[in-house]
């Protein structure tokens, strides 16, 4: 066997051999906390708090990737940030782990409020309740979208564009769709003109 073969049969066997670094069992754990715990939606930002600063599976970089790519899919964002996240830790098993855990808990749980809600919804300390929730996953939100704003970037291109993005639909109140269909092709004419300069 010549060297080259060699080195590439060594190379498929430590790929075959290397073991993931994150164990499903621990994927379904974590996610299944997250789950019970992220009351209120804003589930990007739990996520962040929970695999990117508490326990550092995955590394800015690669949050803000993958939260760039579920803004342009259909579906929940946090469903879809979990599938993703959960495949670059372990693979199809690690998304199918990390879907699964993140759905349990609020499955179990809606199913159980479910069934006394009809009884207690009209009482005020509900809704107020409900109105704390609601304030705090707002702030979460807003928190995680400036916090991985500033880490992911100097260039003022990019922090004109999410400005622009920010008032257009957040004071402007312009649709959604036709907002984000203008600013991808201007981010990405942007960044092949940074790219290039460089």
């Amino acid at each position: 066997m010549s060297q080259a073969e060699h080195e590439s049969a060594a190379a498929r066997g430590s790929r075959l051999a290397a073991p993931h670094p994150v164990g499903l069992g621990r994927i379904f754990l974590a996610f299944l906390r997250l789950g019970g715990t992220a009351f209120g939606g804003g589930t990007a930002g739990w996520l962040y708090r929970e695999i990117v600063l508490r326990r550092r599976w995955i590394d800015d970089a690669t949050f803000l990737g993958l939260l760039a790519m579920v803004q342009i899919m259909p579906g929940s964002n946090g469903v879809n940030l979990t599938v993703l996240i959960g495949r670059e830790l372990h693979g199809v098993a690690g998304a199918a782990a990390a879907l699964i855990g993140l759905l349990t808990a609020p499955f179990a749980i809606v199913m159980a409020i479910g069934t006394v809600y009809g009884g207690l919804g009209e009482h005020a300390v509900i809704a107020q309740m409900l109105d704390g929730v609601a304030a705090m996953v707002i702030g979460l939100t807003f928190a995680t979208g400036l916090g991985s704003l500033a880490r992911s970037t100097t260039d003022p291109a990019a922090w004109l564009i999410a400005s622009a993005t920010v008032v257009a639909i957040g004071v402007l109140r312009w649709p959604l769709l036709p907002v984000v269909a203008a600013m991808i092709p201007v981010s990405i004419a942007l960044a092949l003109v940074r790219r290039h300069r460089r």
